[in-house]
């Protein structure tokens, strides 16, 4: 259960999807990209005759996956954790060093998707290309961050829903993480 408040369950459900679909699509991402480069590659090399945008495309698709992808990383406990003293610590006290550092995290998140979403009107406002052959409009790759830091937000409400349930009920954090991998 992912809050005591019947009316967010279907929040963090619907959350929990799109964090799922959201590390399909980056994975598939990546696929795409050194399919990409594969084909340049092959196109460069083999038939002499290259091409202009397949790596600012495959750029593209990679800071996608970085950054759209960051809400699944967080949701299966991929992110880096520094864990060194802290696996030390009672479980207890655990989930409260994990409270405490994801709030703090999602407000970094925060700062970064509000200062993103600014960046990203501006490209989009002022019809901003990029400098390459290609030329494609940059609001489209500057859409990756904002998108992606949002995304992280609304998963580190879920993981902090979580987390809060589990400190609440004497449980710690290890429990919380594999509740919250087991939403779907």
């Amino acid at each position: 259960m992912a809050s005591e408040n019947p009316s967010a369950r279907p929040f963090f459900y619907w959350i929990s999807r799109i964090s799922e679909i959201s590390g399909i699509v980056c994975a598939v991402s990546v696929l795409v990209s050194a399919g990409v480069l594969t084909y340049e590659v092959l196109m460069r090399y083999v038939f002499k005759t290259p091409t202009i945008w397949e790596i600012e495309f495959s750029v593209y698709l990679l800071i996608m996956a970085t950054f759209v992808g960051a809400a699944y990383g967080l949701k299966h406990g991929g992110h880096i954790n520094i864990d060194l003293m802290t696996h030390l610590l009672p479980p207890r006290v655990q989930a409260h060093l994990s409270f405490y550092t994801s709030i703090i995290s999602l407000v970094f998140c925060l700062v970064v998707a509000w200062l993103g979403w600014e960046m990203w009107w501006e490209a989009a406002s002022k019809g901003w290309r990029s400098d390459s052959l290609w030329g494609p409009p940059l609001w489209i790759s500057y859409l990756f961050l904002p998108f992606g830091m949002t995304l992280l937000c609304l998963q580190y409400l879920v993981h902090l829903s979580n987390l809060w349930t589990r400190m609440r009920s004497g449980n710690g954090e290890k429990q919380a993480q594999d509740e919250e991998r087991g939403q779907k």
